[in-house]
């Protein structure tokens, strides 16, 4: 809306409080109580939030600036959270829940991939395989993940392993990451988010959709999930190299 007359400070003041309480609605919904997400998120409604003043576009401020300190908020409420790398944000831990059990046939799946084919729990069987959730391509934390496990890939092959990531993006988004950053393993997409929901990493957030917590899996030759790592984002500059020292004591069991 557009104001012809020169605005005055509470005007604008209230627009910009307007605004901001209009996205703490919005993630609040959500189950996301630190009420924080980047400027590239939801970019219609930002756009819907931008007001126009005496012909000269007002900006609103980032949500950062205006925000809560995301992990300030969980440790002070003693609440464990988890970012949801697509839109930068967290939830409580407990929105994931239900993890399969372990020494247990894996759950099935059969998934679309960037390699051009579909892959499934039968596909695995012969070998170990690492099998990562994440939450999003392109995301800091999920680069950083992918990039590790990239620069480990060869010592994890040497244990008769082979890795595969799976998140809920779109099998073009799978290959547009897996280019950028020169991946040598298959990125599975679970669209809706159904498998991740069988092994418990699924985040339903509503009015948002549903998310891959970030957790990785462990399945032997057989079939069977062997381990689970569930305390990943906290460690994510050396979860590879976990990876590999569990594949080693599994691998020697």
């Amino acid at each position: 809306h557009e104001l012809r007359s020169s605005p005055h400070p509470a005007i604008v003041q209230r627009l910009e409080t307007m605004q901001t309480t209009l996205f703490v609605m919005l993630l609040g919904a959500s189950g996301a109580a630190a009420f924080q997400a980047p400027s590239a998120v939801l970019p219609s409604a930002r756009r819907a939030a931008t007001c126009s003043v005496a012909g000269t576009v007002m900006q609103e401020q980032t949500i950062d600036a205006m925000s809560l300190s995301r992990r300030g908020f969980f440790k002070s409420s003693g609440v464990a959270a988890i970012t949801i790398g697509t839109l930068g944000f967290e939830v409580p831990q407990s929105y994931a829940a239900g993890l399969p059990p372990v020494n247990s046939p894996a759950p099935e799946f059969m998934l679309p991939s960037n390699r051009g084919k579909e892959i499934g729990l039968k596909d695995l069987k012969g070998k170990w395989s690492v099998l990562y959730f994440y939450p999003g391509d392109f995301t800091s934390g999920c680069t950083i993940e992918a990039q590790n496990f990239e620069k480990n890939a060869a010592s994890i092959r040497k244990l008769g392993a082979e890795i595969y990531g799976v998140s809920v993006d779109s099998v073009e988004k799978h290959l547009d990451f897996e280019k950028s950053y020169g991946l040598s393993f298959p990125l599975l997409s679970d669209k809706g988010g159904a498998v991740s929901g069988t092994y418990g990493t699924a985040l339903k957030i509503p009015f948002v959709g549903t998310f891959s917590n970030r957790q990785t899996y462990l399945i032997d030759p057989e079939g069977n999930l062997r381990w689970v790592f569930t305390d990943v984002q906290s460690r994510i500059n050396t979860h590879a190299e976990e990876v590999i020292t569990k594949l080693k004591e599994l691998t020697k069991a």
